[in-house]
């Protein structure tokens, strides 16, 4: 980013992050809390005590609060206020509040490391960056963006009117002709909106780039799904215990229209396979089939995909509230033991199976019909066919679907991510066992959420498609 030298004064309020509370812990301590999560902060001198209770009120500055300490304590109290200052702004329980006269037009949140604000004046024209979003939290709009590491509340309207305007390269002077909004406020908005990343600027010179390659959608998931560039709760915070019953794993549907009890592997069976190194090395796709054997399709399915026990597990999370949950076991490994998998298989050539959508107990080892031969399960073979370019039919697909309540209910803001994990687990695992057996086999890197929703009866949001494998005999 381009900056000239003109510099430009802004003061923003310092203040709690939203929906944050602060508690005197005695005479020299306070205790954060956010949602959840806990921030104790001890052995503080007065004059920080005083004035870090002090953001609660939303109308000092960064520079009036180290004042008031500067005041009580002289420099020792100035050095100390920025030092727990600072460990605040880095625990993410801190926030900069733009306002003009009674006015609260926003609120800067750095999620991680402490705000640094870009206070050169811009040379260069700029927009909103592709990556930006709004949503709402709460009351509030919510601007963010997946490749910064902050996110402003919107509080007035003058403020969403604003950034409605960035979605051509523009100027601060040209804005400031459209709003109604003083220069100062603009110009410190414009500044948040750079500090935080929303901004992509007009290039000196057309030529790739790194962002280029990534699509909104790809970097979002990547960035909130893993540590580093943000402060959302992430893993197994089990934030619904006292609200929901935690889910037990499906046994299966009620209203098969046929069971076909799948014969269990004997020990011979079970042993007499290649040895793992052989199987790795001879793994490989195949997308020319002849049917299906239904022998070998049992014996892969209870190889791979049986679920071999289950049991009780307890449970807590941060506020202290406890549950239990019911834990499983295969012959694959699952992020925390919830095995929220359910496997579909959409027959089309397989002897002794008429063709139709399966759906795979895996806990008693069969097989239920749920629909016979009908346009979706036609739909189903086209999407496998067309993903892999293949020119006929394959004899069967396996359908990889979530339930997502059971994963969701555990963890917060990386179920998904576990759930394509488990995936890519599962596909290895059945290409393993497959090339054992000498069964053709497919990875398919998409599928028709709809379609499946439509054969299960299940809404998108309760149990989707998340992977797709082919099999069949080897031509």
């Amino acid at each position: 980013m381009e900056h000239n030298t003109a510099k430009k004064s802004m003061e923003l309020k310092l203040s709690l992050k939203q929906d944050t509370r602060v508690e005197v812990k005695g005479q020299d301590s306070l205790l954060f809390s956010n949602q959840g999560n806990f921030f104790m902060i001890e052995n503080l001198r007065p004059s920080t005590h005083t004035a870090l209770k002090l953001l609660e009120n939303n109308k000092y500055t960064k520079t009036e609060l180290g004042s008031i300490a500067f005041e009580q304590e002289g420099y020792n109290g100035l050095n100390h206020f920025n030092l727990h200052l600072g460990r605040l702004e880095k625990a993410g329980y801190v926030a900069y509040t733009l306002m003009e006269d009674n006015s609260v037009f926003c609120s800067y949140e750095q999620m991680t490391g402490t705000a640094v604000f870009c206070i050169d004046q811009i040379s260069r024209r700029f927009r909103l960056s592709k990556f930006a979003f709004i949503r709402r939290e709460g009351s509030s709009f919510l601007l963010e963006s997946a490749l910064g590491q902050a996110r402003i509340l919107i509080y007035d309207q003058r403020i969403l009117g604003l950034t409605s305007l960035l979605s051509t390269f523009t100027t601060t002077g040209a804005l400031s002709r459209e709003q109604h909004i003083s220069a100062s406020t603009l110009e410190a908005f414009i500044t948040l909106l750079h500090t935080g990343d929303f901004l992509e600027f007009e290039p000196v010179v057309n030529k790739p780039s790194q962002e280029e390659l990534w699509s909104f959608h790809d970097l979002l998931f990547h960035t909130r799904t893993r540590y580093g560039r943000h402060n959302y709760n992430l893993g197994a915070t089990y934030r619904f215990i006292n609200r929901i019953l935690p889910k037990k794993a499906s046994r299966g549907e009620a209203d098969a229209l046929a069971e076909v009890y799948l014969s269990v592997p004997g020990p011979e069976e079970m042993h007499l396979s290649h040895s793992l190194d052989h199987c790795i090395e001879q793994r490989h796709s195949t997308r020319a089939f002849n049917g299906l054997d239904l022998r070998l399709l049992s014996i892969l399915l209870y190889r791979c995909l049986r679920i071999k026990g289950s049991r009780p597990y307890p449970v807590a999370n941060a506020a202290g509230d406890t549950a239990e949950i019911e834990t499983l076991s295969a012959p694959y490994p699952s992020g925390g033991s919830m095995y929220e998998l359910i496997f579909y298989i959409t027959i089309y050539e397989c002897e002794g199976l008429e063709p139709g959508f399966y759906q795979y107990n895996a806990f008693e080892h069969k097989l239920c019909l749920l629909h016979r031969k009908n346009r979706d399960t036609d739909t189903m073979m086209w999407y496998a066919r067309a993903c892999t370019g293949s020119e006929k039919l394959p004899p069967a697909v396996i359908t990889f679907a979530a339930d997502f309540e059971r994963m969701f209910w555990k963890y917060e803001n990386m179920a998904y991510a576990a759930i394509l994990k488990n995936v890519g687990v599962i596909f290895q695992t059945l290409y393993l066992v497959a090339t054992d057996l000498g069964l053709g086999a497919c990875a398919i890197g998409n599928g028709n959420i709809e379609t499946l929703c439509r054969l299960t009866k299940k809404t998108v949001l309760q149990e989707s498609s998340v992977g797709e494998f082919i099999l069949g005999n080897q031509s």
